[in-house]
C-alpha cells in the first residue's frame, strides 16, 4: 500500500502543476498585455507538450521502466515551475507550459500503468488512477487561487511553494518499486525496445474491442472540451461576465469541476459508471452553464459545473476501466497513452474555437458553440458504443470470446 500511495502522490503532484496557472492567466494577461486568444495559445502549448510526448514517448516506461519515467516527469514539472516563477514575458510562459505538458504526457500513461500493476482489481486501479489525475488538477487550481488571493507576488510565490511540494514528492518516489515487465511485450514474447520516434497510436485486437475502445476515447475527448474551457478562459469569463474578481473564488469555482469529477470517480457505484449516464450528465452540465452565462448567474454556473464535472469523472473512469481490460501485459503504457491521446486531443479544437469565436462574436455566442460541439461529440461516442459487440476478457486475447468483460457489462 505504501508503494501505491507513493505513485498516487507523485502522480497527483505532477498533475497539479498543470492547473496552477489557471487563476493566474488574468494576472499575466494584464502584466504582459495579451488577450483571450493569446491565453488560449498559452494553454494549447501545454496540450502540444502532452500530445507530442504521448506520440513520441507514450511507451517509454514499457521499455525503460516506470521509476525512471516517473522521476523524469517530476523533474520536468519542477523545471517548468522555475520557469513560471521567473517568467518575464510570453516566451518564457510558452516554454514553461510546454515543459509542464511534457511532464503530464510522461506521467499519465506511466503512473496509470504502475498503479494497475500494483493494485489487484481493475475497478480499484481505475478509481485510484483517476482520483490521482483529477485530484491533482483540482488541488492545483484551488491552491493557486487561494494563494494568489493571500500572498504578494502570486505569479512567483505560487510556484516557489509548488517546488517545495515537488521536493516532498521526490522523497515519496524513493519507495516506489519497479513494476514494468521489460523482458517481453506480452503478445509474442519479444524484447521490448524503445526508440525516440513518432509512433502510430495502438488499438486493441479485434473489431469489437476497437469499437469499444474508440467509443470510450471519443467520449473522454468530448469531456475534455469542458476541461479545456475551465483550464483556459473560465477565469476570464468569471471575472468579466459574472463579476467575480476574488482569486480564491475563481480558483474554487474552476476547481469545482475537478472536485466534482473526483467525487464521481471515487464514490459513484460501479453500476452507474456508464457511457449513457456520463453523456447525460455532460449535456445537462453544458446546458446549465450556458444558462448561467446568458443570465449572468454565478450560482447557476456552479450548479452546471458540478454536473459537468460529474460527467468528466464518470467518462474518464469508464474509459480507463475499458482500456485496462483491453491491455496486453506488455503494452499497457502504450495503449493507455493512446487513450490519453484521445483525452488531450479533445482539448485543442474546442478551446481554439472558443478563443477565436470569443473575439469574433462575443462570450455568450462562443460558449454556445463550445457547448454544441462538446455535446454532439459525446453523442457520436455514445452511438459508437451502442454498436459495440461482446469483447474478450483480458485473459483471452488469443481467441474469440462469447461473453463480455466485467467492464463492458457494467459500463455500457
Amino acid at each position: 500500500m505504501l508503494a501505491v500511495g507513493a505513485v498516487a502522490f507523485v502522480y497527483t503532484v505532477v498533475m497539479a502543476g498543470g492547473t496552477l496557472t489557471i487563476p493566474l492567466y488574468v494576472l499575466w494577461a494584464s502584466q504582459f498585455g495579451f488577450g483571450s486568444l493569446t491565453t488560449v495559445v498559452v494553454f494549447i502549448a501545454y496540450v502540444v507538450g502532452v500530445v507530442g510526448t504521448l506520440l513520441v514517448a507514450g511507451s517509454l516506461s514499457d521499455a525503460v521502466g516506470r521509476r525512471p519515467v516517473l522521476a523524469l516527469s517530476l523533474a520536468l514539472t519542477a523545471l517548468s515551475a522555475v520557469g513560471f516563477a521567473l517568467a518575464d514575458g510570453l516566451t518564457v510562459l510558452l516554454i514553461s507550459r510546454v515543459l509542464s505538458g511534457v511532464a503530464t504526457g510522461l506521467i499519465t500513461a506511466t503512473a496509470t500503468s504502475a498503479i494497475a500493476e500494483l493494485v489487484r482489481g481493475r475497478r480499484t486501479a481505475a478509481v485510484l488512477s483517476t482520483a490521482a489525475n483529477v485530484g491533482g488538477l483540482s488541488l492545483g487550481v484551488v491552491a493557486a487561487g487561494v494563494l494568489a488571493q493571500c500572498v504578494t507576488a502570486p505569479t512567483h510565490t505560487v510556484f516557489w511553494c509548488y517546488l517545495a511540494t515537488c521536493a516532498v514528492a521526490g522523497v515519496f518516489w524513493l519507495v516506489i518499486p519497479e513494476t514494468a515487465d521489460r523482458t517481453a511485450d506480452g503478445a509474442a514474447g519479444r524484447s521490448v525496445r524503445w526508440q525516440p520516434r513518432i509512433r502510430r497510436p495502438v488499438l486493441p485486437d479485434g473489431a469489437s474491442r476497437v469499437r469499444s475502445f474508440v467509443a470510450s476515447g471519443v467520449l473522454v475527448a468530448a469531456s475534455s472540451g469542458v476541461n479545456g474551457f475551465f483550464s483556459s478562459l473560465a477565469p476570464a469569463f468569471l471575472r468579466d461576465d459574472l463579476g467575480v474578481s476574488n482569486f480564491a473564488v475563481i480558483g474554487v469555482g474552476v476547481g469545482t469541476l475537478f472536485i466534482s469529477a473526483l467525487l464521481a470517480q471515487t464514490v459513484t457505484p460501479a453500476a452507474l459508471v456508464r457511457r449513457g449516464i456520463g453523456t447525460a450528465l455532460l449535456a445537462v452540465g453544458m446546458i446549465v452553464i450556458e444558462a448561467a452565462l446568458w443570465t449572468h448567474s454565478a450560482p447557476l454556473f456552479i450548479v452546471g459545473t458540478v454536473f459537468a464535472g460529474a460527467a468528466v469523472g464518470t467518462l474518464l473512469r469508464h474509459g480507463l476501466s475499458v482500456t485496462d481490460a483491453l491491455c496486453h501485459p506488455g503494452n499497457r503504457a502504450e495503449l493507455t497513452a493512446t487513450y490519453f491521446l484521445f483525452l488531450y486531443s479533445g482539448l485543442v479544437v474546442p478551446v481554439l474555437v472558443l478563443g477565436l469565436a470569443d473575439q469574433a462574436v462575443g462570450t455568450r455566442a462562443s460558449s454556445t458553440m463550445l457547448a454544441a460541439l462538446v455535446v454532439s461529440t459525446a453523442l457520436v461516442g455514445l452511438a459508437l458504443g451502442r454498436r459495440t459487440e461482446p469483447a474478450s476478457t483480458p485473459d483471452t486475447f488469443s481467441r474469440p470470446s462469447t461473453h463480455r468483460t466485467p467492464v463492458e457489462e457494467n459500463h455500457e
